[in-house]
């Protein structure tokens, strides 16, 4: 493939992330409004919950699709149902038709990173793709960096069901990039080996010790930063007094050290190694999360933190494909996503009964000692923290590339 097209199929995937990365990061500010105009605050935390269901439940499936039938084929299907849950989304007239539709946005969401990074295996060598991690990464950051200032801009000077219109377009234009740019076959029976099952490539997987740290760090890393990027615009608006726009700002901290530190651990890996790299990642959220409790959301915390996740999920995701097959590449791939929204699916709802939240609260206002449950969620989020370290320093191989047998 021609370098230039190889080019411009990374920018459409990049596209993709951005949207991703934007959706997690645009809706929290926008929430609490949401949630005072439409009402039901009791179903605050499943605006979140039900995207992770239908993100976690599908990702997997995407992996092994794309293994099976081909890269293009599987996300243009998980474009399309991103774009039509947004709209829907937008054109929500209750908290309850928001929670469904967040759960079909969800489905397509579940495509959307996962198959870029394994396109990305596709397409480039190891020492091009962990420079394309830090592109990634660069992209999830300013997208994540604006996102939560973007989604308060739209909240508080024109209307929330903005933060859901602004996925149309670019999507739109990422998915015809795709669809006539990459081909059809890729992915399919890769190397002229049919793919296992998606069952039988879970247990191959199975085997692998840094597959098996890799998902159980994952689980406990994705109720850090969930919880982090769901609850963090509920303190700031109801424990601080702020708007949208302030509960944007609070992320910026968190999303600015994560860029930097995963454009430099994707320059590090070939050099330094996976291990040096996530124990030193895993420290650093451990870090950063327990001084969150001790002085709660403190922004020093959250950049430490940042830092510590931007070590350790880009690594995590190389080590993931280097340690697997190539026809089982889209799935190791997706499951290191997978881990991370099985992990924010469980916490969430989780830490919405440790907030206080109630299905029959109509505001966030009217919630009995709303700032003393959160401090519960941050110190819940601060043991999540603690287990990813821990396991990470027991289970993690110092050779991470050992690869499975196919």
């Amino acid at each position: 493939m021609a370098p230039a097209r190889r080019r411009l199929i990374a920018g459409a995937l990049l596209v993709g992330t951005c949207l991703s990365s934007m959706e997690v990061m645009v809706v929290g500010p926008a929430m609490p409004h949401v949630v005072n105009d439409l009402g039901g605050a009791g179903l605050y935390p499943w605006v979140f919950t039900t995207y992770l269901v239908g993100q976690t439940l599908t990702v997997p499936v995407y992996g092994s699709a794309a293994d099976r039938i081909g890269r293009t084929t599987t996300y243009l299907i998980g474009v399309s149902l991103f774009l039509v849950g947004s709209v829907l989304c937008a054109l929500s007239p209750s908290m309850e038709w928001m929670v469904a539709c967040r759960a079909l946005q969800g489905l397509g969401a579940g495509a959307l990173v996962p198959l870029t990074m394994t396109i990305f295996g596709d397409l480039y060598g190891v020492a091009d793709r962990t420079k394309l991690q830090g592109a990634f990464s660069l992209v999830w950051g300013i997208s994540s960096l604006l996102g939560p200032l973007i989604g308060g801009v739209i909240t508080e000077w024109w209307h929330w069901s903005g933060i859901f219109w602004i996925n149309v377009v670019p999507g739109g234009i990422a998915a015809l990039v795709i669809a006539t740019q990459l081909p059809f076959s890729v992915g399919r029976e890769t190397g002229g080996q049919r793919s296992p099952s998606l069952l039988r490539g879970l247990r191959l997987l199975a085997d692998n010790r840094t597959q098996q740290t890799v998902w159980l760090t994952g689980i406990a890393l994705g109720a850090v930063i969930f919880g982090i990027t769901s609850y963090l615009p509920v303190w700031v608006e109801a424990a601080e007094g702020g708007g949208p726009i302030d509960a944007g700002l609070a992320i910026i901290p968190l999303s600015v050290a994560w860029t930097i530190a995963a454009n430099i651990a994707g320059r590090m890996v070939t050099g330094t190694g996976f291990r040096r790299l996530v124990t030193f990642g895993s420290t650093c959220v451990f870090i950063g999360a327990a001084a969150c409790v001790l002085f709660p959301i403190t922004r020093l915390g959250l950049v430490v933190l940042g830092v510590g996740m931007g070590f350790t999920i880009s690594t995590f995701t190389v080590a993931a494909q280097e340690s697997a097959p190539i026809t089982l590449r889209g799935t190791a791939t997706s499951l290191t996503s997978f881990v991370r929204s099985l992990g924010g699916m469980i916490a969430i709802p989780s830490y919405g009964l440790l907030a206080g939240f109630d299905p029959s609260t109509p505001e966030l206002s009217a919630i009995v000692g709303l700032q003393d449950g959160l401090l519960r969620v941050f110190l819940s989020i601060a043991i999540a923290a603690t287990v990813s370290a821990i396991v990470v320093f027991l289970r993690f191989p110092h050779d991470g590339s050992a690869p499975v047998e196919a």
